[in-house]
C-alpha cells in the first residue's frame, strides 16, 4: 500500500512539473502570437491594397463633392429661370 501512494505522489508529482512547463510554453507561444498578430497589422496597414483603397475613396469622394456643387448650381439656376409663381 505504501509503494502505491508513493507511486501515485511521484505521478503527481511529474503531472504538476509538465503542467508547469506546458504553461511556460504556452506563455511563450502566445507572446509569438501577439507579436506575429502586430506584424500582420503594420504590414496590412502599409500594403499597396490599403493604399489603393484609400487613392479609390479620395477619387470618390472628389467626385462626389464635384456633383454635388453641379445640382446645387443647377437648382439655383432652375430657380432663377422658373420662379416660383404665388398661388393666386
Amino acid at each position: 500500500m505504501h509503494n502505491r501512494i508513493k507511486r501515485l505522489e511521484e505521478l503527481v508529482g511529474s503531472s504538476i512539473t509538465l503542467i508547469s512547463k506546458l504553461e511556460e510554453e504556452n506563455s511563450a507561444l502566445k507572446q509569438k502570437v501577439d507579436l506575429l498578430s502586430a506584424d500582420r497589422q503594420k504590414i496590412l496597414k502599409n500594403s499597396a491594397g490599403v493604399r489603393e483603397l484609400a487613392e479609390f475613396k479620395s477619387k470618390v469622394r472628389k467626385k462626389l463633392a464635384r456633383i454635388s456643387a453641379r445640382i446645387e448650381k443647377a437648382i439655383t439656376l432652375q430657380d432663377t429661370l422658373f420662379p416660383e409663381e404665388p398661388d393666386a
